[in-house]
């Protein structure tokens, strides 16, 4: 049995990419450690010898083919292995762990993106995280075309999810957008193009308000 507070100082961020995630989870990471906290960053899928192998195969553009309930299972896999063996053990020792995607991700890539049944999509949900939710999840809300256009400046060669067309990231934001609507007291919105100390500011203001951090 998971404590009923065991979550208090776990934080997720969600977003597509190119939202700006990685950027605000590290300024978050660098807040904290300045105010004397433990602080661990994992990344979905990953953070565990399991799960970054899962990952390889999830993202390996050879696996176009992927069936999206193998998809769907895979990246739930690599989840439970992360929450048993790195986020339940990092929160019971009362440091943060501040997770680079977590379990809305599925809900918002395989139940709205794949356009898996919701009924399923949350029973699995519900075994994967052994029914540990983040404190506060932090969604960077960026319009698809924008987030393409990020991506073009890098120059980076997309994995296989990011290829996956604009109008499945359209299907994710939509996703994503009805989770925020569905948890309103979890899940927080913010502007992915805003300043970056701004969006930073924000956060600060919502983990004060949660009473996860104090004034």
């Amino acid at each position: 049995m998971i404590p009923a507070d065991l979550n208090k100082h776990f934080i997720s961020f969600e977003g597509i990419d190119f939202s700006g995630k990685s950027t605000q989870i590290e300024l978050l990471k660098s807040f904290l450690e300045q105010k004397g906290s433990r602080v661990y960053v994992l990344r979905e899928p990953g953070g565990t010898e399991i799960s970054e192998r899962i990952r390889k195969v999830l993202l390996d553009k050879k696996h176009e083919n992927m069936h999206s309930r193998t998809e769907l299972l895979l990246y739930s896999a690599a989840r439970i292995q992360l929450t048993s063996e790195r986020i339940i053990p990092t929160l019971k020792r009362d440091a943060y762990v501040i997770a680079d995607r977590f379990v809305d991700s599925t809900t918002a890539y395989q139940g709205y993106g794949r356009g898996l049944e919701p009924d399923m999509i949350a029973y699995v949900n519900q075994i994967a995280t052994l029914g540990l939710l983040p404190a506060v999840t932090f969604y960077l809300e960026i319009e698809p075309e924008c987030a393409f256009k990020r991506s073009d400046r890098m120059k980076r060669q997309k994995d296989r999810l990011e290829s996956a067309g604009l109008d499945f990231f359209e299907r994710v934001v939509h996703g994503y957008r009805e989770i925020a609507r569905a948890y309103p007291q979890r899940f927080f919105t913010l502007d992915a193009t805003l300043d970056r100390d701004e969006i930073h500011k924000r956060i600060i203001d919502i983990l004060v308000r949660k009473k996860i951090l104090s004034a």
